[in-house]
């Protein structure tokens, strides 16, 4: 983080998938800044460790672990639940729970298709409505951010599921946008490129179906993702959280329905 002052003081956050990867990168970035962080996730471990490094690290911060299913609504309004009787409020939302199954489209099974729209888009919306009525019953505005994918701007060989749904949810952003908008809430996407420190999409069975797309070796896909980007700099979950920080404090307080690609320029330089 390159963050100096604190630009959240006070503020409750929500961040799915807080367990792990760009999603705890994001949690610790909001603590960082002074507010307080609900991190929703399956593997509720995971969360509970996560929880006890910020706290440990940022005194005065409280973290709250909370088990949820983001594609399960009554798991998602348990969460919620939870969240307010612990916080009494909530001003940030942070979409950034996903899935990615890799597969030509002549092979992709039915149910991971299913999966996919499951998490990256029901899940989605179902974290967004219910953060929306807290606050817009709250009447002190929020942000919401989706994290989607350079994927969602330019889709990728042999991912059907994770380019449709990182598409659909920069849509999903731009329409809550001009809904909420009324009641001073922001709602914004980050599409990041390839983060693989701390991610459980780029595991080894992701790595492979990568280096086989591409006809290189597994150990060769990092540093060829890496090389394809105009910066030819490694993206870490850190530059991913800042982003997060701006859309969510008072400097991004006129911007909403937009995105941020955070991707070193690999957009940009194909």
């Amino acid at each position: 983080m390159t963050t100096q002052t604190s630009l959240l003081p006070g503020q409750v956050g929500i961040v799915t998938g807080g367990g792990s990867g760009i999603g705890k990168c994001i949690a610790i970035a909001l603590a960082q800044n002074g507010a307080h962080v609900a991190l929703a996730d399956l593997d509720l471990s995971a969360a509970q460790e996560v929880a006890k490094e910020i706290e440990g690290d940022y005194p005065g911060i409280k973290c709250l672990p909370i088990e949820c299913n983001v594609a399960d609504e009554a798991s998602v309004q348990a969460g919620f639940k939870l969240l307010m009787e612990t916080f009494g409020k909530l001003n940030i939302l942070v979409n950034a729970a996903g899935v990615a199954p890799s597969f030509p489209l002549v092979e992709m099974p039915l149910k991971l298709w299913q999966l996919t729209l499951d998490v990256n888009l029901t899940g989605y919306f179902l974290m967004a409505k219910e953060a929306a009525k807290i606050m817009i019953a709250g009447k002190a505005g929020g942000s919401i951010v989706n994290i989607s994918s350079k994927s969602g701007i330019e889709a990728s060989k042999n991912n059907s599921p994770y380019n449709a749904t990182k598409a659909g949810e920069l849509h999903m952003a731009r329409g809550w946008a001009m809904e909420l908008g009324e009641h001073d809430i922001r709602v914004n996407c980050i599409c990041p490129g390839n983060v693989f420190e701390g991610s459980k999409i780029w595991d080894e069975t992701y790595i492979a179906a990568c280096a086989k797309k591409k006809g290189i070796k597994p150990e060769e896909v990092i540093p060829h993702y890496v090389n394809m980007s105009a910066l030819k700099k490694e993206i870490k979950g850190e530059n991913i959280a800042d982003s997060v920080v701006y859309l969510s404090s008072e400097m991004a307080s006129r911007v909403t329905g937009q995105f941020i690609v955070v991707d070193s320029g690999q957009a940009m330089a194909r």
